[in-house]
């Protein structure tokens, strides 16, 4: 088993959440899954860079909802509350029983720890807290299509070496999901103002053209030839399927198979 770093771990859990708190207001409050899927994140980009060794060298698993690390889930509370961050308690979500979430903005330390950082961390974290930020089905989603995740079955330990198939088939499957790097979280928050702006502008103009036009809604008519319509598109489909009732059994060689990490194989 890897030795963790927990120096380390604590960093970048404080780093995440400072990195969250300049973001807008919906995304500042990060919880326990989210803080554990970013640190895997930056895990998964520093191990490409250093041949399958991780940053943190903590034990990642396959769990229920993704990467997990107990070793991880043990230093979230006491590493936030050294930097003074807020805990608040909602009512439980489908993903979490104790709903806690996280949060603090201060600019200077952001700075402060950014400096201890490379680039290729601070860039994997800030342009996936800008991409998810509190979304935790999208980064979920994201984060499963991963390659360390598609060649591993529930329980196992996360192999991180990069293996050709395995980043082929990663970069594929999260084509339209790829996390882009080149800038920083500042400079993302004023392309973001610039694109409000605009939206804005254009929503202006669209409703001022609505207003020009005139629209008289038409009530719809069921009448006999409509009845008649609905039922002949009906008997298209065939006899309707009867309910039937069983039980699934899915093999879980499942895990294993091809279809989940080779691109040549169809799915």
């Amino acid at each position: 088993m890897k030795k963790h770093n927990t120096h380390k771990i604590d960093l970048l859990l404080k780093y995440t959440l400072l990195v969250a708190g300049q973001e807008d207001w919906g995304n500042r409050e990060l919880g326990m899954i989210h803080l554990i899927k970013y640190l895997y994140l930056a895990d998964l980009a520093y191990s490409e860079h250093h041949n399958g060794e991780t940053y943190t060298g903590l034990n990642w698993k396959f769990y229920n909802f993704g990467p997990w690390s107990e070793e991880l889930y043990q230093r979230i509370e006491p590493a936030l509350l050294t930097i003074g961050a807020e805990k608040k308690v909602y009512p439980s979500t489908k993903y979490e029983k104790d709903c806690v979430r996280w949060s603090i903005q201060n600019d200077d330390m952001f700075e402060e720890l950014e400096s201890e950082l490379s680039i290729i961390l601070t860039g994997a974290i800030q342009s996936s807290v800008h991409k998810f930020g509190s979304d935790t089905e999208g980064l979920l989603h994201f984060v499963y299509k991963t390659a360390p995740m598609l060649q591993a079955s529930p329980g196992e330990t996360l192999d991180f070496t990069p293996h050709k198939s395995n980043v082929q088939e990663s970069e594929q499957a999260q084509e339209e999901d790829t996390i882009s790097i080149p800038l920083s979280t500042r400079q993302l928050k004023k392309r973001k103002e610039k694109l409000s702006a605009i939206k804005i502008r254009l929503k202006e103009r669209l409703d001022k053209k609505k207003k020009q036009v005139r629209f008289i809604p038409t009530p719809p008519r069921y009448d006999d030839v409509f009845f008649e319509g609905v039922k002949y598109l009906d008997s298209l489909a065939g006899k309707p399927i009867e309910p039937l009732e069983g039980t699934l059994i899915i093999a879980d060689s499942v895990w294993k198979s091809k279809a989940r990490f080779d691109p040549d194989v169809p799915g």
